[in-house]
């Protein structure tokens, strides 16, 4: 008997871990309605999804979902959206998406950037990076998040004194040990 509870309670649990999991690809991120923000532009040929106020991930916290997306099907009603950002400078060969979003700014920001491809000589790829960055409140970023047998990340903070400067992404891990069920 005592076997079988604990099955049952670990059955359950696990299935907690996969809600939430599921919950990340079809709920869309929501951007802030107050405090201090920044923008953020994401090019990405994948699925890149956020986490406000947090430096791990945890599709628990109101807010957090998906920001950008290439595949349909998933929440992705925020792709294309312009707020105005100054103009990319970068280009990308193959099929990417670009949006721009308002995110909370001077606390951490915790993202994941998956994608999975095959090239015609049937070499198959994947991508899964879980990251963490801060940004500073008012300042315009630009993130690209690419797979095309390497996995790229790069951040640039664009309205500095400079012009385009690189931002430092530190990894981020999962807040909660069931999020990787």
């Amino acid at each position: 008997m005592k076997p079988l509870l604990v099955a049952g309670i670990a059955l359950t649990l696990s299935g907690c871990g996969n809600i939430s999991n599921i919950r990340a690809y079809s709920t869309p991120y929501v951007e802030p309605t107050s405090g201090d923000t920044a923008r953020l532009r994401i090019i990405t040929n994948g699925m890149a999804r956020g986490v406000p106020g947090r430096d791990c991930i945890d599709w628990r916290v109101p807010g957090s979902g998906v920001m950008a997306v290439l595949e349909k099907g998933f929440a992705d009603q925020n792709n294309g959206r312009s707020l105005g950002m100054p103009p990319s400078e970068r280009q990308v060969g193959g099929k990417s998406v670009r949006t721009e979003l308002k995110i909370p700014a001077n606390q951490p920001f915790a993202m994941n950037f998956q994608s999975e491809g095959s090239v015609s000589s049937g070499y198959s790829y994947s991508c899964q990076q879980t990251f963490r960055f801060t940004p500073k409140a008012g300042q315009d970023y630009e993130l690209m998040l690419l797979e095309g047998g390497n996995c790229l990340l790069s951040l640039e903070r664009l309205n500095t004194e400079i012009g385009r400067m690189p931002e430092r992404l530190e990894k981020a891990g999962l807040c909660n040990a069931m999020d990787a069920l």
